[in-house]
């Protein structure tokens, strides 16, 4: 099985690197996109002495969506079949990742299967054989793109820039046909948003939450709006929770952030650019 993979970097932390190195041993070829306008020397000099990297960087942010078709492209024109697609602050414990691709080609219906994903919340009593089960949704980190498949449903939709990207991809490839697996049995650790202690309003209770930048609460507006006219006909279920987390992340800026004005302007920029059709990255 012939596997390539993509790291999306944005102003990385130092600890990238031995995030890189717990699967890139696994890959054939990784490609390294990174979206920051200006690049760390220090980190990039680490990453791109790697044997297997390709380092791509432009100076620009161009968003989730585009990073990866362009390293699909670049994976297909150099031959590969799959596409391992990670954030930087992801990362497998021990050998997961060989474990994970195992399962993979073990597989037997990857012909008709679009992405395979794996699981962030790990059971004491997990399974250490290959535990496939057919999903809805996959987030892109962990995940493996069949580039078949890929080529067929015509890519990543660059509309989006950042946020829902891998659901919307998702919701598509199964109304094509395909399936979306994933891999009870494989774990990764992953990181959502900046966390934080908050106490809860009606219950006085501290709970762990996740507080998002303004520009970051945008995309998430606008492009559910987007999904949801596109999907909600098929898989109302799964939007209408998209629309639940997101109201809680809002309300998590709205009462413990510090930039009310700033979410409330972006919350209403949001809608108005997606009545407009303004999509792809925010224009200021």
């Amino acid at each position: 099985m012939k596997i390539a993979g993509i790291v999306i970097l944005y102003y990385p932390e130092d600890n990238v690197l031995q995030h890189i190195l717990t699967y890139s041993h696994a890959l054939d070829k990784l490609y390294i996109a990174d979206n920051s306008e200006n690049k760390n020397k220090a980190i990039t000099e680490q990453i791109t002495a790697l044997p297997n990297v390709i380092y791509l960087h432009d100076g620009e942010n161009k968003g989730i969506a585009h990073r990866l078709n362009q390293a699909a492209a670049l994976a297909i024109a150099h031959g590969y079949q799959f596409l391992l697609t990670m954030d930087q602050d992801s990362y497998f414990e021990n050998d997961a990742a060989v474990e994970y691709f195992n399962c993979i080609s073990l597989y037997n219906n990857i012909e008709t299967t679009a992405m395979f994903g794996v699981e962030f919340l790990k059971q004491e009593d997990e399974n250490k054989k290959c535990s496939p089960l057919e999903v809805t949704e996959l987030i892109t980190s962990g995940s493996v793109l069949n580039l078949n498949v890929y080529t067929a449903v015509k890519g990543f939709d660059e509309a989006l820039f950042i946020d829902l990207v891998d659901h919307e991809y998702c919701y598509r490839s199964i109304l094509f046909g395909y399936k979306i697996i994933q891999f009870k049995n494989i774990f990764l650790q992953h990181s959502l948003g900046t966390g934080f202690k908050g106490r809860s309003v009606a219950t006085l209770k501290i709970t762990n939450r996740t507080f998002h930048s303004p520009v970051r609460i945008y995309y998430m507006v606008r492009n559910y709006l987007y999904v949801k006219k596109k999907y909600a006909s098929h898989f109302k279920p799964y939007i209408d929770n998209h629309k639940k987390t997101i109201l809680v992340r809002i309300k998590n800026n709205l009462i413990y952030g510090k930039n009310r004005i700033a979410n409330i302007t972006y919350i209403l920029k949001a809608i108005t650019d997606y009545n407009k059709s303004r999509m792809g990255k925010i224009k200021e």
